[in-house]
């Protein structure tokens, strides 16, 4: 398994690359959908206030579960790989025990906070008593959240990417199927936000059922330890492991870097302008995930590609980061144009009058998630080469740049502003990792990690 001629990588990089992404670009763009339509209806059925309040409790949850966010799907992946093609199940096994503790501490302790917190933070987000007992509900989510990261990291590993693809669509449907129901109705904010808080738990149970399955299938069943060394798998510790450890440090902080315009700016807004503007903003944010999702994917597809053939020095690396760069930033502003000529009567068509106040912002953010298209590969390549913590740098000047701009337009230009502060804090961030890229030329030498 560890030779190069066993591995698809080389033969054909790109397709290999592309052939995952079909997978998960499928998934997405059913999700994709099947949100949209979501959000169309409870926008129509609520209004925009109510609306931007089952937008700030479903906001709330997520950026409190991701504040805990320790990204060890990409641990497993960046140090299972070589572990994987020794066929070394001795240390995969470690590696996964360790990122599975790390997961449940991060879901208990996120569920623990929000549930603690909502009392304190729903009467600055405008929230009167009832919207606040919905806020702590909601927040009972997240424990559903135990070990998602290590299965979606162990799906990773072992090219599961259409599980993967699969389990995107699970909570959409649910939620679509369920909206639906509650529109034709016309129920409460109450049933919208629990028939959310029902997708979110099915989702959430998939991922983790199909993780462990694989876990039995392709790493248990074929390992030849006894039952004293498998005990001894179990007790792994983090501190055997340093460049693990400093991996997941710094996957920590760029995870929460990234939670700044996806779900803070959400907040920032309601706090500044009211739930209806938040609202406005979380509805322009779904049209744009169009294109900040494949940005997500494409980071999770190639990152195991991209590890492999830096690894074995070879020449598949570049092709691989520049080419899919290049596809995503081309891809992205066919979108921006449409938006740009098309977005009002979009809004107006799909939505009501009511929104189409979203249309010039949809169309900066629309931008911005082209240039978080083109980084998205770059980004991978740079956490392949061992530039994480530069990357980490490089994105705590990004995110700086985005909330002075945010605070400052939001207060003096109204929603438009939150779009100018999306383009000028995401073009930083490609260039800058694409000069880091071409002039990084060592390997790093992950053979030693593996015999630690």
């Amino acid at each position: 398994m560890g030779k190069s001629e066993d591995i698809p990588l080389e033969q054909s990089p790109m397709r290999r690359v592309l052939g995952n992404f079909s997978f998960l670009v499928k998934g997405r763009g059913i999700a994709a959908v099947m949100l949209f339509a979501v959000a169309t209806l409870m926008a129509r059925s609520l209004g925009p206030t109510e609306f931007g309040m089952v937008v700030l409790i479903q906001t709330y949850a997520l950026l409190t579960r991701g504040l805990f966010n320790f990204q060890v799907f990409d641990a497993i992946v960046r140090y299972g790989v070589p572990a994987h093609d020794k066929s070394d199940s001795h240390i995969l096994k470690r590696i996964i025990y360790i990122c599975w503790r790390i997961d449940l501490f991060a879901s208990i302790t996120s569920t623990t906070i929000a549930v603690i917190l909502a009392p304190l933070i729903g009467p600055y987000l405008g929230m009167n008593n009832e919207h606040i007992f919905l806020l702590t509900a909601y927040s009972f989510v997240l424990i559903a959240s135990t070990g998602n990261a290590s299965s979606r990291g162990i799906l990773r590993l072992f090219d599961k990417f259409n599980i993967i693809g699969k389990q995107m669509t699970i909570g959409p449907t649910v939620r679509f199927l369920g909206v639906v129901i509650a529109w034709w109705f016309d129920a409460s904010l109450s049933i919208f936000v629990a028939i959310l808080a029902f997708g979110s738990v099915c989702e959430d149970l998939y991922l983790n059922w199909y993780g462990w399955r694989e876990y039995q299938q392709s790493i248990v069943t074929t390992s030849d330890k006894t039952t004293d060394e498998e005990k001894n798998e179990g007790k792994a510790q983090l501190s055997e492991f340093p460049e693990m450890r400093h991996f997941l440090w710094v996957s920590y902080w760029q995870s929460n870097l990234d939670l700044i315009p996806k779900h803070l700016s959400i907040m920032l807004a309601g706090s500044l302008l009211g739930s209806a503007e938040a609202g406005l903003l979380r509805l322009a944010r779904q049209f744009s995930s169009l294109l900040s999702n494949p940005a997500v994917l494409i980071r999770q597809v190639v990152f195991l590609d991209l590890t492999r053939s830096w690894h074995q020095g070879s020449d598949a690396f570049k092709i691989i980061a520049y080419r899919t760069a290049l596809l995503g930033g081309a891809f992205g502003l066919l979108f921006v144009g449409a938006s740009y000529f098309f977005g009002v009567t979009l809004l107006k068509t799909l939505v009501s009058e009511s929104f189409i106040d979203a249309a010039p912002v949809l169309t900066l953010l629309l931008l911005a998630s082209t240039f978080d298209l083109i980084a998205a590969p770059l980004r991978s390549a740079s956490y392949a080469i061992g530039r994480a913590s530069t990357v980490l740098r490089l994105y705590i000047l990004s995110a700086f740049i985005y909330l002075t701009a945010f605070v400052v337009f939001t207060s003096s230009l109204g929603l438009i502003g939150a779009g100018i502060a999306a383009c000028a804090a995401t073009t930083l961030p490609p260039i800058a990792m694409l000069f880091i890229i071409r002039k990084s030329k060592k390997n790093v030498n992950i053979e030693e990690f593996t015999s630690s």
